[in-house]
């Protein structure tokens, strides 16, 4: 029997090293694991890529945590007498507008801080404070309706983001008048994302995506030398892009007027309310966004999207780590020089890509 003992041996052997090597393959072997949520009133999805699947989820699990968090503390539509009120931030400061300050959360502290550095960038353009014309057309609410100019005239002398006073020292927040409500729809949700990528990063994550309704973060690449692609729709056609965006590291939002419209009286409005008249702005289709921070880059989307084509593009080129994509209202085509080999234009008939405007910029 001795003699068959090498041969066992060496059978024995390379089944081991079978099963090294496949349990190596197992562990080294890049996963996909993707989990999603609707959060702040859109489909909340993330992706990561790695190979330890249990890290990947845990890490998840962690970013969506810091999103619902982000979320509570900023709705404005909790139902009273809920846990969901008792945590908004963004209720209390409205509800004691012209009565007192209110100590807020850090992170509630500093979009406050941001949403004021835009709305000073923009002259007024971008304001947080806008949230008692919000109400007055029914965004956000049940039943919607068109104001009356004198409607809006008196509720426009409450939107003024030089009189929410913040005490950093403090950590408070205060509206000097009675009347006056915050809303952070375009502050909040790249805030949450931003937050959550840095989660997936801290937890060792090194590729993911982050998509909530539109307001994307990448980490890393998708693959060794290949970025993640990005589509931006085309404002007109939900079945088609207007182009591709390769990222990498970096955040790309797109605010535009297809988003959140509602039909009264048989004509559409979007939600995307100018503070200085009171009325859904026309002067674009959409503007995306390109910086590393995903907060920045919701909140200048929606900012842009109040200005003029050329102003709008004028700041975008001023601001560093930042690009802007613009879809005008008569269909032109308009980008900051940055984004040339960054952006594959693929838009149907009918949009014109204004060359010299892009040249000028």
């Amino acid at each position: 029997m001795k003699k068959y003992y090498p041969k066992l041996t060496v059978i024995v052997a390379v089944f081991v090293l079978l099963i090294i090597g496949n349990t190596y393959l197992t562990r080294t072997q890049s996963r996909e694991y993707t989990s999603e949520e609707f959060l702040m009133d859109t489909l909340v999805s993330i992706s990561t890529i790695g190979t330890d699947t249990a890290l990947l989820q845990q890490a998840t699990e962690k970013a969506f945590h810091e999103i619902r968090r982000i979320a509570d503390l900023t709705d404005r539509f909790p139902a009273v007498d809920t846990p969901a009120y008792q945590k908004s931030d963004i209720v209390r400061i409205n509800e004691m507008a012209g009565i007192k300050p209110v100590i807020v959360d850090e992170d509630v502290f500093k979009m406050l801080q941001l949403a004021q550095e835009y709305s000073r960038l923009t002259e007024g353009a971008f304001d947080i404070t806008i949230g008692p014309v919000m109400d007055l057309w029914g965004f956000g609410q049940q039943k919607q309706k068109v104001p009356e100019s004198h409607e809006l005239t008196r509720t426009l002398a409450l939107v003024n983001s030089t009189e929410l006073l913040l005490d950093e020292q403090a950590h408070s927040a205060f509206l000097k008048k009675a009347g006056m409500s915050l809303d952070l729809g375009a502050v909040a949700k790249g805030y949450a994302v931003e937050k959550a990528a840095r989660i997936l990063e801290e937890s060792g994550v090194k590729k993911a995506l982050i998509d909530a309704g539109g307001n994307i973060r990448v980490l890393g690449e998708k693959d060794k030398g290949v970025p993640w692609k990005i589509g931006i729709q085309d404002p007109r056609n939900p079945a088609a892009l207007l182009g591709i965006l390769s990222l990498k590291n970096e955040a790309a939002v797109t605010s535009g007027d297809y988003h959140r419209n509602v039909q009264i009286a048989g004509k559409t409005y979007h939600h995307l309310i100018s503070p200085r008249t009171g009325y859904p702005a026309e002067y674009n289709m959409s503007v995306t966004v390109l910086t590393r921070d995903a907060s920045q880059a919701d909140l200048l989307s929606t900012a842009l999207f109040l200005l003029e084509p050329q102003q709008a593009l004028a700041l975008g080129t001023k601001l560093s780590d930042t690009e802007v994509l613009i879809v005008t209202a008569d269909k032109k085509i308009l980008f900051t020089p940055g984004l040339r080999g960054k952006i594959e234009l693929t838009p149907e008939e009918g949009y014109i890509y204004d060359e010299k405007a892009n040249d000028k910029s």
